[in-house]
């Protein structure tokens, strides 16, 4: 006797399809209805004086950008660690004094 495998159903659901407009008819309707273009990516201008953006840049060395991001990042959670810390509802202070601390007693406090 052969043993099958039953088959699970799955529990994923498909996205909910969209026709897309063509960019025929598109170019159309914007022109015959004069309608502003609103689609599209924003443009990356920066002045010639400004040079180009490090964050645009190519050729940029984006680890150092990352550490320093980092270093920003870990400075305010440090400051945060260091403000919780100095309030003062939170803080104990034991005051430890050897004898009074615990009964034990050495032997040679004993001897003497």
């Amino acid at each position: 006797m052969y043993v099958y495998r039953k088959r699970k159903k799955s529990q994923l659901t498909s996205v909910e399809k969209l026709e897309g407009e063509p960019i025929e008819h598109k170019i159309e309707r914007i022109v015959s209805n004069k309608e502003p273009i609103t689609d599209g990516a924003p443009e990356i201008f920066t002045e010639r004086k400004d040079g180009v953006l490090s964050a645009y840049n190519i050729r940029t060395d984006r680890w150092e950008i990352a550490a320093a991001a980092m270093d920003r990042v870990s400075g305010s959670i440090q400051a945060k660690r260091d403000e919780k810390g100095k309030s003062k509802d939170d803080t104990r202070v034991v005051d430890m004094k050897g004898d009074e601390v615990s009964g034990a007693e050495s032997i040679e406090a004993k001897a003497k």
